[in-house]
């Protein structure tokens, strides 16, 4: 039966995070961990405990967290997405990783998906204590999927970012990232950044979980994000991962971080040992049935090899 217990740790700048501490059970020798979090606007408790769960059973202590202003992590504005500052929060969780007993401190995996892969892809790319990488279609590009938001808001941010030079004091704008019911899916987009029936599918399920847990999570974005996102360029770092072995999985079909063949491209200038899958699904579909089973085992194989 998986177990898990509430853990927090601070940041360097003073920021406590919480997330889930899963340790296998019966063993007396120290452990190795993947450290993990969500994707873009997700929780803690949106779909990671199906795959702690399994790691877990395979010997591994698991390290889920919130980033920093969302569920029940610290840290303001709430529901602000900056992947440079998310790849810094995942230095001080390795840390944190680091000290908690029964692990081995010299065994740790960064692990990270969609959006929090592009954080991890840069935060991996600087931290000497990771023993392996695992990147679950991570984001390569900020440049590229601004290039999918709606155009009207990078419009409207614009003229935020003049607003708030003339006052600083100026309240965040935010806007909304999910549909919120399937016939909004089913209709015209709008300023809606995440938009199709999936997808709603998707974040319906994952708010369901964190309700039942008691975590709070609402349906918006910092405008602001949306610039923070378009300026970072996670491929730029995944030459700093070698010699750390690396797997990188991605879909067939993956409309919200990249095309199949444009993370190969990334792949390829990746350092050995490196090792690449390919998931036969669409993004969203990759958490669920056979396409779970498929990503799980393939990354379950690696880090058993490596870690």
């Amino acid at each position: 039966m998986a177990v898990s217990k509430r853990v927090e740790f601070r940041t360097v700048d003073g920021v406590t995070l919480r997330g889930d501490l899963y340790m296998p059970n019966n063993t007396n020798n120290k452990v190795p961990i993947v450290v993990m979090t969500q994707g873009l606007t997700l929780l803690k408790e949106h779909y990671l405990p199906d795959f702690a769960i399994r790691f877990q059973a395979a010997g591994y202590g698991v390290l889920i967290y919130d980033h920093r202003g969302w569920g029940s992590s610290e840290g303001e504005p709430r529901n602000a997405v900056n992947p440079m500052q998310q790849a810094e929060d995942y230095h001080d969780a390795v840390i944190f990783a680091r000290s908690i007993p029964g692990i081995d401190k010299d065994r740790i995996a960064m692990w990270g998906i969609g959006h929090s892969g592009g954080a991890a892809l840069i935060s991996a790319g600087n931290d000497d204590y990771i023993k392996a990488v695992v990147l679950v279609m991570p984001l390569p590009s900020g440049a590229r999927d601004a290039t999918s938001f709606p155009p009207e808001l990078m419009e409207q941010f614009k003229a935020e970012r003049l607003a708030r030079i003339q006052n600083p004091a100026l309240e965040e704008t935010y806007v909304q990232v999910w549909d919120n019911s399937l016939e909004q899916a089913s209709s015209e987009r709008g300023k809606i950044i995440l938009h199709s029936p999936p997808a709603y599918e998707f974040i319906s399920g994952g708010q369901r979980r964190s309700d039942a847990a008691g975590t709070p999570w609402e349906n918006k974005i910092t405008l602001r994000s949306l610039y923070d996102i378009s300026k970072v360029e996670p491929q730029d770092f995944i030459r700093r991962i070698s010699p750390r072995p690396l797997l990188y999985l991605a879909a067939v079909e993956d409309v919200l971080t990249a095309p199949l063949e444009m993370h190969k491209k990334v792949f390829e200038q990746a350092g050995e040992p490196k090792e690449f899958v390919t998931l036969n699904n669409h993004h969203v579909a990759t958490y669920f049935d056979a396409s779970f089973e498929e990503n799980i085992t393939a990354q379950i194989q690696f880090l058993n090899k490596y870690l």
